[in-house]
């Protein structure tokens, strides 16, 4: 029975180890030749680094200026911290 477990072992092992390198293979190969295109490297170093933020309405549909004015409300005398942070004071 303990031969016939490393049997299987190691004869899966090899066909494995095979496969799993010729996919790395593969992939590797995959991103080089889409980093060498010319049209892809030209239009990536064209792109605008900075960062867009969306402005998006909650859940609750308040608006922003709202939110601000019910949270400075809700959070008189609380501590600066969590939902409440920045909203203790004035």
């Amino acid at each position: 029975m303990r031969f016939m477990d490393t049997f299987v072992r190691r004869s899966l092992s090899l066909p494995v180890g095979v496969g799993v390198t010729a996919l790395l293979l593969y992939f590797a190969s995959l991103h080089s030749h889409a980093a060498a295109t010319p049209e892809k490297a030209a239009s990536a170093s064209k792109r605008s680094k900075a960062i867009r933020i969306k402005h998006t309405q909650n859940h609750s549909g308040e608006s922003q200026a709202e939110r601000d004015r019910r949270l400075y409300r809700e959070c008189k005398g609380m501590p600066n911290a969590g939902a409440c942070l920045g909203y203790t004071r004035k």
